[in-house]
C-alpha cells in the first residue's frame, strides 16, 4: 500500500466528480507533485457521483447558473471530451414544467435574462413535442435545446485517467481524519499516515462539515431514493432522442421531481429532489430502498405520464449535501488562502464539475480564476454567506 512521501504541491480531499475535476485541472495548469485522498474506492456508491447518467441543462431558477452552464457547454465539457478522446455528453432535449406559480416563472425569467437557448411552449405544444407527458394543469413547458445526458462513469474515469497521466497519485481507501489549516505546509492526517501539502482543495461532499467544522452548520446531507421504471408502451419512445431529460417544478417545499431516458442501465430514471428540512448520517450504510419512496415515485409517473409505469427495473441511493439556498460554496478558506473549498453541491453539481474543478484549482493556485462568468458572481458562492 502506497504511503505519503515528501510535501505535495497540492492535495485534493475527495474523489467524487468535483475532486477528480480539481485534480485534473491542477495537473493541466502545471502543478507537478499532486495527490488525491479518497475515503472509499473511486466510483463508490456512498456519495453523489455514482450512477449511470446525469442531466445537463441551461434551464435554472437563477441566471448566474444559466450563464455558467453556457460556459460549460461551450468550453469545459468540449475540452474534457477532446482530451479524453471520448463522448461524455449526449445531447437530448430538456423539458421543464409545473403548475402556475413562482417556481416555473423564476425559471422562465432566469433563462430570458441569461439569453439561454430555451423556448416557452404552451401545454398543448408541449404535448405535441413530448407525447409521453400529460402536462395537465401545467402553466407551460420550457424546452431546453442545450440539455443532454452525461455519461457519469465515463466522465469520472476520464478525469482520473487524465489526472494520472499528468502525474497525480490517487490514494483510495484513505479516510481523512483531520486537517490542520494553520500549518505550513498544510497537514492532513489520514488513516494511512500524515500528508503534507503546499496547497489543498477540499471537495469531500457530505464529510466536508466534519473536516472543516466552521461549515458544519451550513451543510445538510440528505439521502435520495432514485428509481428506474419500465413504462407501458414501446421501449424506443423512452430512449435518447425520443424522450427528454425533465424536471417537474412544484410549488411546495421538496415538490420537485426529475428524470431521464433509459441510458446506461435498464429503465427510465425518476427521483424526487428532497433538499430542505431533511438530514441523514453519511456514515449510515443503507440497505433496501424504502417501499414508500418507490411507491411515491410510481404514483408521480402514473399522474404525469400518458403511459403508466409497468415494472420497477431497479433503484439506488444518492447522498446530496445541501446548503439552505442550494447554492454551491466555492471559495478560499477564511484562515488560509492556500486552501480552496468546494461544498454544498445540493444534488445539481455534477453537470458543473469540469468548471467547478477549474475554479477550485485556479483559486488555490492563483487566488482568483480566469472565468469571467464566475468572477462576476463570486460573492454568490462565498463561504462568508448566510
Amino acid at each position: 500500500m502506497a504511503k505519503p512521501a515528501g510535501v505535495y504541491d497540492a492535495l485534493v480531499v475527495g474523489g467524487g466528480l468535483n475532486g477528480l475535476a480539481s485534480l485534473y485541472h491542477l495537473a493541466r495548469l502545471g502543478a507537478r507533485r499532486l495527490g488525491l485522498l479518497e475515503r472509499f474506492r473511486l466510483g463508490h456508491d456512498r456519495g453523489s457521483s455514482h450512477g449511470a447518467a446525469r442531466i445537463t441543462r441551461s434551464a435554472y431558477a437563477k441566471a448566474v447558473y444559466a450563464r455558467l452552464m453556457q460556459h460549460l457547454h461551450a468550453e469545459e465539457w468540449p475540452r474534457l471530451e477532446r482530451e479524453a478522446g471520448a463522448r461524455l455528453v449526449h445531447p437530448n432535449p430538456g423539458c421543464f414544467f409545473g403548475p402556475p406559480g413562482d417556481a416555473i416563472q423564476k425559471y422562465a425569467a432566469a433563462v430570458r435574462e441569461a439569453g439561454a437557448r430555451v423556448d416557452w411552449l404552451t401545454p398543448a405544444e408541449g404535448r405535441r413535442r413530448f407525447p409521453q407527458f400529460r402536462f395537465e394543469g401545467a402553466a407551460g413547458v420550457l424546452l431546453d435545446h442545450t440539455a443532454g445526458a452525461i455519461d457519469a462513469p465515463a466522465a469520472l474515469a476520464a478525469l482520473a485517467r487524465l489526472a494520472r497521466r499528468g502525474g497525480a497519485e490517487i490514494f483510495e481507501e484513505t479516510p481523512v481524519l483531520r486537517i490542520d489549516p494553520l500549518r505550513a505546509p498544510i497537514e492532513v492526517e489520514t488513516a494511512r499516515g500524515l500528508f503534507r501539502a503546499e496547497r489543498l482543495v477540499v471537495a469531500a461532499g457530505a464529510w466536508a462539515g466534519e473536516l472543516l467544522p466552521f461549515l458544519k452548520a451550513r451543510l445538510r446531507p440528505a439521502r435520495q431514493t432514485v428509481a428506474y421504471f419500465h413504462p407501458e408502451g414501446r421501449a424506443e419512445d423512452y430512449r435518447i432522442g425520443r424522450f427528454p431529460v425533465w424536471v417537474y417544478l412544484g410549488e411546495e417545499e421538496n415538490d420537485h421531481y426529475y428524470g431521464m431516458p433509459e441510458f446506461g442501465r435498464e429503465g427510465i430514471k425518476v427521483a424526487r429532489h428532497l433538499a430542505q428540512e431533511i438530514e441523514d448520517d453519511p456514515e449510515e450504510v443503507l440497505g433496501e430502498a424504502d417501499p414508500a419512496r418507490i411507491e411515491e415515485l410510481r404514483a408521480f409517473l402514473a399522474r404525469e405520464f400518458t403511459a403508466p409505469p409497468r415494472r420497477l427495473a431497479g433503484w439506488e441511493h444518492c447522498l446530496y449535501t445541501n446548503t439552505a439556498t442550494e447554492d454551491f460554496l466555492l471559495d478560499l478558506h477564511p484562515e488560509n488562502p492556500r486552501i480552496a473549498v468546494g461544498a454544498g453541491f445540493s444534488g445539481h453539481g455534477f453537470k458543473f464539475g469540469p468548471l467547478t474543478g477549474r475554479v477550485l484549482a485556479e483559486l488555490v493556485l492563483n487566488g482568483r480564476t480566469s472565468v469571467p462568468e464566475f468572477e462576476r458572481a463570486r460573492e454568490a458562492f462565498s463561504l462568508a454567506g448566510p
